[in-house]
């Protein structure tokens, strides 16, 4: 969260506190990237001005008696940066019960259509609505004022999830169903093809990239210049599928040996007993003389442990073969059905006018069912013929599938069975499938498959993600009849000939030509990511000219950066070009012009003067005869590449992330408010992420009193939640849910419809706590009737705090909105969430302050811990790279019960800890989000270099350092140093713990930096913060050390 503002903050203060003189081309370098870097993080402009001009004004004025210049223009910084986020203050309880009264503008559902489709892990893809159904069956359901809600915890359900730190795709479990009622959706079509859209409620927020950054926003919020995250590759492995369970209730009769027969005949019952209860009735006579033959109702067999069974429709006379494990044979010849194949009485059809299909199904027939079919000549055309197979059995069973007989038309769809299998099976079905119904283009990257069924062209759509390949989906209306079309062009043709193709040769021989119109076409529009101006900027800041990145790297960069568009094969070549070249020769001209080297002695000649030639033109050097000067713009160059070394190193990260992503940025083409044609919408709680797949598009589902709950019981504190929502659809099961999750008391009263009389109901209950904390009615704006029943509720409850709960993503417009509150409902505070999330929170900090309303909190993830008082001092400290331990005690605080706290304080500021001291704050750390998410706090870490294996994840290592702790002596345990005098320690207690002598080192390693972070701390009191020499002694220990007095 505000990364450049921090850098641009700590390069300013260290060129002013290093500078020998101040002159007026570095007071005004400093200044312009001062305003350039708050006016991104959405500082008002206005207030923009005021601190430059101030600034300004104290480097050419006077000097303040006692104090040089450049330290009185970091303090006056310092201080103004302090001013402009406003005052610390902080919400201090009192000794009566304290009742917090939640305001805020929310959302009344983030949902979609009931006939979205869903992805789901395990391979399915099922409709928003159906899902719902599914589990609605077997769980409880309770109702809610608009609607239903399913809670599936103990359920296995999973889908594919975006993680939005590290942009991939991941599986996480899905914890809540919900079914609301909502009549006003939103359409959100994209730019790949006439009918690729989702239908979702106005709230429901959507990934999209911006500027290079990867920001939240809500459908509403949308415009046609954005780009939304859709996946183009699902990491489903499926499973194999066994197709006993689904035969097992069919009229079928196998064929066994009588002693195999004998087995399964129960034991304790006469031959007549079992055929008196049999679910599919039989002669009696008929059935023991069957008995005799080998002949069986499927019913009474165990068939799981049979591989394949003869068998037969009861009352058919043709005894057929059947594979019980769905193999990829099986799944191709069920892909010629779906595509050329139709069921009639007692027959499956294929029509086909190539001689390869018809080959490979005489084939796959006599190998599966051991059937030979007939071929017959179709007279509608040629060269058209019929593969019949004949057989009511297999008809019967083909039921399975979905395959009935009859026109297939639009209801038909892929089986289940394909969905939930390996994807080595699902690649059979679709190379049939395509065989049969697919063109691919001549000469043309493009590749077309035509149905009437809109459900199986969604479903081959996301059944395609599973090998990487992105499709385009259009409708046409062909003779008053709906057709669907989907498309895989460009670099998605050449993926699919690579990694499904075809058993046509004529096809084959089409698509094999892919690759090599490939090397001369590139990527295609769908693989493009649109970086805007971040390609320049990163360029420049790595210090490399164009031409260098053409000649070796990627061919026709110039144009990629001068539209702002990149694809991702090209953006992979660039980024390991910058990593492995660091810096560009552009730069290293300038540097060697700048050092006074001889240049003939470097470069070619014919080099040199190309390259001089360029630089000359763009006005970073005067050449004067022989002479070689830099002027002042190239001498700025130099010095903000200097300066920008880690702005650098976190935008290469980025677009790395991007480079490298499973997701693709497609542009909007439409946005249309429309009305629900159905009951209800559709959503899931899902866990970590929050996100889920429907129709392809990544779509989001999140708040704050839990948080806010949580931090105030960790302090010893008796805290409930109240829920007095009564308008939010779901917001009451919503609040109980967290409230559980969190170990947290809640009352909430689903019947009751009035806030009022709800309040009245609770408030009798409410005595023995001492935080009451209060979740109120939302609305999309702050209309009269919220107005009346917050003020109503407020007179009721006579609060001791009302805070306006607002995102950070809203940016400058927080002012308007805590103004309106603060007018109308009295507001003592704010809390701003989300400012991990968006580039906007300074400006949502900025604009609380110019309104007086006090930020008390900030929220900066998704974690219940993540949640933190806001000081300006020391959000100022972190950002300036000078830590905030008083911070980084109250996050220890919020995740460590209240009788360890004060242990945990004091060795904290001693510097000891022994190592299960160390595994603790390690599993500590991970529930803070990881260290990564605190090291800012740490003095001189915030842009250090930290071990990969401190930053990491660490769960595996926790497990095994758990048993080595078990491994070890008391004395041990609580002495580490003693494996330092005697290392055949390690061994011994590695072997008792069943680990590597490895694993025990790196616990060890890891109580090292431990304790050597905390150690510089061990002489302050960090209840009264941190002096100049404190900080200053801190820095120096961990990073470089900044001369700054305040």
């Amino acid at each position: 969260m505000l990364e450049k503002l921090g850098e641009v903050l700590r390069k300013a203060t260290d060129k002013l506190a290093n500078a020998i003189f101040l002159d007026k081309n570095i007071v005004d370098k400093i200044v312009r990237d001062l305003q350039r870097a708050l006016i991104e993080a959405d500082v008002n402009v206005l207030l923009v001005k005021k601190l430059s001009d101030k600034i300004k004004k104290a480097a050419f004025d006077e000097r303040i008696k006692g104090i040089e210049k450049k330290e009185h223009i970091i303090k006056l910084l310092h201080d103004e940066l302090v001013k402009i986020l406003g005052e610390y203050k902080q919400l201090k309880l009192q000794s009566k019960q304290n009742r917090i009264m939640l305001l805020g503008l929310y959302g009344a559902g983030k949902c979609v259509h009931e006939k979205s489709n869903i992805q789901l892990s395990d391979g399915d893809i099922i409709k928003a609505k159906n899902l719902y159904r599914r589990y609605s069956k077997k769980c409880n359901e309770k109702d809610l004022e608009d609607g239903k809600i399913i809670n599936i915890s103990n359920e296995n359900l999973f889908v594919p999830s975006f993680n939005q730190k590290t942009l991939r795709i991941e599986n996480k479990k899905v914890t809540h169903l919900w079914k609301l009622k909502k009549e006003e959706l939103m359409k959100i079509k994209l730019d790949n093809g006439n009918d690729y859209s989702i239908k979702v409620t106005p709230e429901h927020p959507f990934f999209v990239l911006r500027d290079g950054q990867v920001v939240q926003l809500r459908a509403d919020e949308l415009t046609s210049n954005d780009f939304i995250s859709i996946t183009n590759n699902l990491e489903i492995q499926g499973e194999q599928i066994n197709l006993s369970n689904q035969i097992k209730n069919l009229n079928l009769d196998i064929y066994l040996a009588q002693e195999e027969i004998q087995k399964f005949l129960p034991k304790n019952k006469i031959l007549k007993e079992i055929c008196e209860n049999l679910n599919y009735k039989r002669n009696y006579c008929s059935f023991t003389s069957d008995i005799k033959k080998g002949k069986i109702p499927l019913e009474l067999i165990d068939i799981n442990n049979y591989n394949c069974l003869k068998i037969k429709k009861h009352g058919s006379t043709k005894i057929i073969t059947f594979p019980l494990i769905l193999t990829q044979e099986f799944a191709e010849f069920i892909g010629y059905v779906i595509g050329d194949g139709h069921l009639s009485k007692g027959i499956i059809g294929i029509t086909t006018e190539n001689p390869e299909i018809i080959k490979r199904l005489v084939e796959l027939s006599k190998l599966l069912f051991n059937i030979i079919p007939t071929i017959t000549k179709d007279k509608r055309t040629k060269n058209l013929y019929q593969v019949r197979l004949s057989s009511t059995t297999l008809v019967e069973i083909f039921r399975i599938f979905g395959l009935t007989p009859g026109k297939k038309g639009k209801n038909l769809e892929v089986p289940k069975q394909i969905l939930l299998s390996h994807n080595e099976i699902a690649r059979s079905f679709i190379k049939a499938y395509f065989d049969c119904d697919s063109s691919p283009a001549k000469n043309k990257r493009f590749i077309e498959l035509t149905s009437e069924s809109q459900i199986i062209i969604q479903q081959i759509d996301l059944l395609l993600r599973r090998f990487g390949i992105l499709s385009i989906i259009s409708k046409k209306i062909i003779n008053k009849i709906p057709y669907w079309r989907l498309y895989i062009k460009a670099k998605y043709a050449e993926i699919y000939s690579e990694k499904i193709g075809y058993l046509i040769k004529s096809k084959q021989e089409k698509t094999k030509k892919y690759k090599q119109i490939g090397e001369i076409q590139g990527a295609g529009n769908q693989d493009m990511i649109p970086l805007g101006k971040v390609l320049k900027a990163l360029r420049l800041q790595m210090g490399f000219s164009i031409g260098e990145i053409q000649e070796n790297a990627v061919y026709s960069y110039g144009i990629y950066e001068q539209k702002g568009f990149i694809s991702r094969e090209q953006l992979r070549k660039l980024v390991l070009y910058y990593k492995l070249k660091k810096q560009g020769i552009f730069r290293n001209i300038l540097k060697d012009i700048s050092n006074n080297q001889n240049l003939k002695d470097k470069y070619s000649k014919g080099f040199l003067n190309g390259a001089l030639r360029h630089i000359e033109t763009q006005g970073l050097i005067n050449r004067i005869g022989s002479q070689i000067l830099l002027t002042e713009k190239s001498k700025e160059h130099l010095e903000t590449i200097n300066e920008t070394k880690t702005i650098s190193k976190i935008l290469l990260e980025n677009v790395e992330k991007l480079a490298v992503s499973n997701i693709c940025w497609l542009p909007i083409k439409e946005i249309t408010n429309i009305k629900n044609n159905a009951e209800y919408v559709y959503d899931l709680t899902v866990k970590d992420n929050h996100s889920f797949i429907a129709e392809g598009f990544i779509v989001h589902n999140t708040t704050t009193i839990a948080k806010l709950g949580n931090y105030y019981a960790k302090r010893g504190n008796k805290v409930i939640l109240i829920g007095l929502d009564v308008h939010r659809p779901a917001a009451k099961e919503q609040l109980k849910q967290l409230a559980e999750r969190n170990k947290l008391n809640c009352f909430v009263d689903f019947e009751e419809k009035d806030a009022l009389k709800t309040w009245q109901k609770l408030k009798p209950k409410l005595k023995d706590y001492d935080v009451v904390l209060i979740d109120t009615a939302g609305r999309h704006t702050l209309d009269k009737e919220l107005v009346t029943e917050i003020s109503a509720l407020n007179r009721q409850i006579s609060p001791t705090e009302n805070i306006l709960v607002m995102p950070a993503d809203i940016g400058q417009a927080a002012k308007s909105q805590a103004e309106d509150f603060k007018e109308m409902l009295q507001i003592t505070g704010v809390i701003v969430t989300r400012m991990d999330s968006s580039a906007k929170g300074g400006g949502a900090l900025t604009a609380c302050a110019e309104t007086k309303a006090k930020v008390y909190f900030i929220t900066n993830g998704e974690k219940i811990n993540d949640i933190e008082e806001f000081n300006p001092k020391s959000f100022l400290s972190r950002l300036l790279g000078m830590g905030d331990l008083q911070s980084l005690i109250e996050k220890i605080k919020s995740v460590t019960k209240e009788d360890e706290q004060e242990e945990i304080r004091k060795k904290l500021e001693q510097g000891k800890l022994s190592l299960n001291d160390v595994v603790e704050q390690v599993k500590s750390m991970n529930s803070l989000g990881g260290f990564e998410k605190i090291k800012s706090m740490i003095p001189g870490l915030g842009n250090a270099k930290i071990p990969e294996n401190l930053l990491g994840t660490q769960q595996e290592k926790i497990s095994k350092w758990e048993h080595i702790l078990k491994s070890m002596t008391l004395e041990e345990r609580e002495n580490p140093e003693l494996f330092e005098k005697q290392i055949s320690r390690i061994s011994r207690v590695a072997k008792g713990a069943g680990v590597n002598n490895s694993d025990v080192r790196s616990l060890l390693k890891q109580y090292k930096m431990i304790q050597s972070m905390i150690k510089g701390g061990a002489d302050m009191d960090m209840s009264q913060g941190m002096d100049q020499k404190q900080m200053q002694k801190l820095m120096k220990k961990f990073g470089k050390r900044k001369v700054m007095r305040f």
